[in-house]
């Protein structure tokens, strides 16, 4: 969940970081690392609705009128760490742009009327990401602010600086890390940032937070792995996140619910097995809430040059209704197995990524998949050959009212029973090394969409399916 500063918020941000740069604070030992990406992508294909079919229903994804879909991405991150002494140190992450938008050009949040042989950066913000304090104390290690939320494969939580991150997790947090031993102990309270304030004259908080106990045991030796993590999160009626029982996504009665999240790793030899598995229950929009959800990931090194791969998944979907329970479950949208599918939110590039979200808002549900890659690194060169194949967990009866996924709310069935077939998809991914900073990347990937996507809702109409393709041209700098 991105969280963008205000303008005072900004305004002291970089005063704090010009005071910090000063003389008179000579005696901090400030450390920058950060990063730079840049990006463009195209797509082919991706519009499967007839043009009898508009407003697009269903799993429609109309033309926007542009063939190819294309978008670029500008982002720059900084990280700046302050060692005040011993037992303090400040982190900060800020972000010139969004990793999901971009900041120049096509950036997706600009209103105002292009100009020929200009590029502006439109409303590209400074932002803190995260910016917390450190302490180490006699009982463990204690932060407060704006953390990084990462735990286990990252499909509840996920925050990965060091990658091709778009909508990493975060959130206002106290919490404390005590180690006994090989164990780590930690209770946590996180605050989100809800999409809208309070109403005037409304009394109540939104709230939008999650009381967190989490216990992990490493062992080097045996050279494993294992975690358990209990959420408690509850939000408000107002606080305006996602909600599947509502058109538009809202929640007007806000949710409270229990999530028990289990992870292990363990090295075999050339071996090394991941597993998450997220059980959730309680209740959601003042309904019965209950699901569960889980990822594998096996990897063989077979030496200095291949390495075999294995990722499978499984995210419950909504069955036909209406009904009065929800069971699905949503991956975090920076959990992606390939380059199109489950990566590209298709829906939001056709209706401009400004007004209807991001263009990589596209987190696993409803789904079952199975991808196998092979990474061959030669010299400064690595090839990833990839195949993935996914189908749905639940599909439209034809007569029945559907969950439909895109549009998280329920709608008219009608005409034939949908097929569960999500498709086949093949990438290729070229990245070279220029140096231990700069790293230059192509990504290739062909799309067979499965006849899942072909189900418009009616007897009336009925999707066309098309090829897929998509290329990514990417650059990232590292320091």
């Amino acid at each position: 969940m991105r969280i963008f500063a205000t303008a005072s918020r900004t305004a002291f941000l970089v005063s704090g970081v010009i005071s910090a740069l000063s003389p008179s604070a000579k005696a901090l030992d400030l450390d920058w690392h950060g990063q730079f990406r840049a990006e463009t992508h195209t797509l082919f294909g991706y519009a499967n609705a007839p043009q009898s079919a508009l407003p697009p229903t269903g799993y429609s994804i109309p033309s926007n009128g542009e063939s190819p879909a294309s978008f670029q991405n500008l982002f720059l991150r900084l990280r700046p760490k302050a060692i005040v002494n011993d037992n303090i140190t400040l982190h900060s992450d800020i972000w010139l742009g969004a990793p999901d938008t971009g900041i120049f050009g096509i950036d997706g949040q600009a209103t105002r009327v292009s100009q020929v042989g200009q590029s502006r950066a439109g409303q590209a913000t400074l932002s803190a990401q995260t910016l917390f304090a450190e302490f180490a104390s006699d009982f463990g290690t204690v932060r407060v602010g704006r953390v990084p939320l990462h735990y286990g494969l990252g499909l509840v939580w996920n925050s990965n600086p060091n990658g091709w991150d778009r909508l990493p997790s975060n959130g206002d947090a106290i919490s404390m890390v005590t180690k006994l031993g090989s164990f780590k102990f930690m209770p946590a309270f996180v605050k989100y940032q809800n999409a809208n304030p309070t109403p005037p004259g409304q009394v109540g908080n939104a709230g939008n937070s999650d009381y967190v106990l989490s216990l992990t045991y490493t062992n080097e030796d045996e050279q494993m792995d294992a975690g358990i993590m209990f959420m408690r999160r509850i939000a408000g009626p107002n606080a305006n996140v996602t909600n599947p029982f509502s058109v538009g996504g809202l929640s007007t009665s806000g949710f409270a619910y229990n999530l028990w999240d289990v992870y292990g790793k363990k090295k075999l030899g050339i071996l090394t097995l991941k597993a998450e598995i997220p059980v959730v229950s309680g209740t959601y929009a003042g309904n019965p809430y209950s699901s569960v959800a889980g990822a594998v990931q096996a990897e063989a090194d077979l030496g200095d040059h291949w390495k075999l791969k294995l990722n499978a998944g499984s995210a419950n979907g909504q069955g036909n209704g209406p009904q009065t329970s929800l069971g699905t479950f949503a991956f975090h949208p920076d959990y992606r197995p390939a380059l199109i599918l489950f990566n590209y939110n298709l829906r939001n590039i056709t209706q401009g990524s400004g007004t209807n979200g991001s263009p990589f808002d596209a987190g696993i549900t409803n789904a079952r998949f199975l991808a196998l890659s092979a990474d061959l690194t030669a010299g400064k060169f690595t090839h990833v050959f990839k195949g993935m194949y996914a189908m749905a967990d639940q599909a439209a009866d034809g007569v029945n009212q559907f969950f439909n996924t895109f549009t998280g709310a329920y709608e008219a069935g009608g005409g034939s029973a949908q097929s569960t077939d999500l498709g086949f998809e093949l990438d290729y991914q070229l990245g070279y090394q220029w140096d231990e900073s700069i790293r230059f990347g192509v990504d290739l990937g062909l799309l067979m969409p499965g006849e899942f996507f072909k189900y418009a809702g009616n007897a009336a109409a009925e999707n066309v399916n098309k090829t897929i393709f998509a290329s990514s041209l990417n650059m990232m700098v590292r320091f």
